[in-house]
């Protein structure tokens, strides 16, 4: 399970990111497409926008 530095970073970045709430902290935590008993992103997209982070 990733950790909140993590899910805050994607959600920063994902051109996917969907707000639940409109004063929500964009994170993939309040992203419409984050849900599941796993708390993973719907669209799979998770691990490949965590990767793109990390190049430079």
């Amino acid at each position: 399970m990733p950790n909140k530095d993590q899910l805050m970073a994607v959600g920063q970045s994902c051109s996917e990111y969907e707000r639940e709430q409109v004063q929500a902290v964009r994170s993939c935590e309040s992203c419409q497409n984050w849900a599941g008993e796993t708390k993973m992103c719907k669209l799979d997209i998770f691990m490949e926008q965590l990767t793109n982070l990390d190049q430079t």
